[in-house]
């Protein structure tokens, strides 16, 4: 784990929290960028990945499973800024977010993973409205696994500074697991900034 202060010097730790944010994640991607190019690929995002399903008692097995058969859905991301790829273990069924023009999550079936995606303003591969839901609370309860660049200790997550998750978390969190997965215990921090809008998830990996 490591201490905010090691990264932050005195002057930004008494900046707003809005800036310390936007110092922590300037850096954190860069050395993110770096490490990504030396990792080996069973330690950007497949460890992770196997990790948390045994954390979770959930099995490989179920998570092919047909939709009809389905207690739980699947959600990720596909990786942007050499994010771990939790998305190339993505089954046709498996949930992923589009940004609606209000701001808030819709959701896709992954489908054959190939046809009818384009990237958003973000650079991001989502699809059409027209192919795209809400997700509601008569449907089955969710693990969602989260993108971001940082964790504190007590679960508060450093993202891009969209706050999507974060309204997501927050209106339907009674139906959400949140998973973050991330390459290594550097990027877990003793402490991170967060405002009143800040959502916990449930679960951090490494």
């Amino acid at each position: 784990m490591r201490k905010l202060n090691h990264v932050l010097m005195e002057n930004q730790l008494n900046m707003p929290i809005a800036e310390q944010k936007k110092i922590l994640r300037k850096f954190l991607i860069e050395e993110r960028n770096k490490i990504s190019q030396l990792a080996k690929p069973q330690d950007w995002g497949a460890r992770q990945f196997f990790r948390a399903l045994e954390l979770l008692n959930v099995t490989v097995s179920h998570l092919k499973m047909k939709q009809d058969q389905k207690k739980i859905l699947i959600s990720c991301y596909f990786p942007i800024k050499n994010e771990l790829d939790i998305a190339c273990f993505a089954g046709e069924k498996w949930l992923f977010p589009k940004i609606s023009q209000n701001g808030n999550l819709l959701w896709f079936e992954y489908g054959d993973g190939k046809e009818g995606l384009f990237k958003n303003k973000y650079d991001i591969l989502e699809r059409h409205d027209e192919n795209c839901f809400e997700y509601t609370y008569d449907m089955p309860p969710m693990i969602c696994f989260v993108p971001g660049l940082a964790a504190s200790k007590e679960g508060y997550r450093l993202g891009y500074g969209g706050g999507y998750y974060d309204r997501f978390f927050n209106k339907m969190n009674k139906q959400i697991t949140s998973v973050f997965c991330l390459p290594s215990e550097d990027f877990i921090f003793d402490n991170i900034p967060f405002d009143k809008n800040d959502h916990k998830v449930d679960l951090v990996v490494w």
